[in-house]
């Protein structure tokens, strides 16, 4: 697929073929009949997905709560929680594999290269320490050692992210402020470095709509000028539209169309992309009612055959249930994958 940035070079996050499995039991296994060694059972929340983001590029993945858009962030600077693992794929990230890199390999990349901010900044601030001294520790931790210099640092970031006095408020503590400049805090501690990628999972998910608005204008103005590609995690399409390139549909682990934000929105393919824009409220829809998809999203417990939306998709046919329908491409900003897209199959 072809990015706006494509003829900067190679993608800076290539992941091919990404599966992300949970524990669920696990059996023993002899071995030279004397020892035994633990195998565990995984179910796929994530299975076989591949997307790339160039550089200064944003990319969103949209879905429902649970169709694995989380995992998938988390996976990359290899942040999974225990029990959860990478059973199959590739991320590469800058042309560094990061599958089977050492734990202090991942804590150079992380904060440096790599940031996270996510939805709620009052569980991911320390409610102990002042926020100077958190938006200052990747800085520490980075190898920066003069306190001034670092100090000075972290006045900059504050200012460039919009938190007002910031002289006053590096002694302030997490509670004494609002939930928008909580997350602003949380964003100056993810850029400070100057990370060449900043995933962020839901950051505005939290916060009114002026403040949202105000998150999302922060964010580009980051794209802008520091050049920091950003990998946006949202189940919101309004909130995509307004600052993506490009978008993922995501669904039960799979992603089920991607493309250009102005071709996905204006065109959708895929009767879950249909539904999930078709839910939106807009001005053309006033006093109309908002459409309603049936069901739910599967748990990774069923077991599932063929296109996972198949049960929730009014044009269902014997056959969409068979086999998840290849990947076809509508154009060059434009894949989706199902049987009624009439383009040819990627191969």
């Amino acid at each position: 697929m072809r990015g706006k940035h494509e003829g900067t070079g190679l993608p800076l996050l290539a992941v091919r073929h990404l599966s992300i499995g949970i524990q669920t039991n696990h059996t023993y296994l002899k071995k030279n009949r004397e020892k035994s060694k633990k195998k565990w059972e995984y179910r796929l929340a994530v299975e076989d997905i591949s997307f790339q983001i160039n550089p200064e590029e944003i990319v969103g993945i949209v879905g429902e709560s649970g169709c694995g858009k989380t995992l998938t962030a988390l996976s990359i600077p290899g942040l999974l929680p225990e029990g959860v693992g990478i059973t199959g794929g590739t991320i590469q990230f800058n042309g560094t594999e990061l599958r089977g890199l050492s734990q202090r390999e991942l804590c150079r990349i992380r904060g440096n290269e790599i940031s996270m901010v996510f939805q709620e900044p009052m569980t991911s601030l320390n409610p102990l320490l002042k926020i100077g001294r958190q938006i200052a520790e990747p800085l520490a931790l980075h190898g920066w050692k003069n306190k001034r210099q670092v100090h000075d640092e972290v006045l900059e970031i504050m200012g460039k992210v919009g938190l007002p006095e910031p002289e006053r408020l590096i002694d302030a503590y997490p509670h004494q402020l609002s939930g928008g400049m909580r997350q602003r805090v949380m964003i100056a501690l993810a850029v400070v470095c100057k990370p060449k990628l900043l995933i962020a999972d839901e950051p505005t998910t939290a916060l009114d709509v002026t403040i949202q608005a105000q998150i999302l204008q922060l964010m580009k103005r980051i794209n802008q000028v520091l050049g920091t590609s950003i990998l946006f995690i949202s189940h919101d399409l309004a909130v995509i539209s307004r600052l993506c390139d490009r978008v993922l549909v995501m669904y039960a682990g799979k992603f089920v169309e991607e493309g250009t934000v102005r071709s996905v929105f204006n065109h959708p393919v895929h009767e879950y992309t249909k539904g999930l824009i078709g839910s939106m409220p807009s001005k053309a829809q006033k006093g109309k009612a908002l459409v309603s998809i049936p069901g739910k999203v599967p748990s990774i417990q069923e077991k599932r055959f063929g296109c996972p939306f198949a049960p929730r998709c009014l044009r269902a046919e014997a056959w969409c249930f068979a086999a998840f329908p290849e990947r076809r491409v509508l154009d060059d900003d434009h894949q989706v994958c199902c049987v009624w897209a009439t383009a040819p199959v990627v191969t």
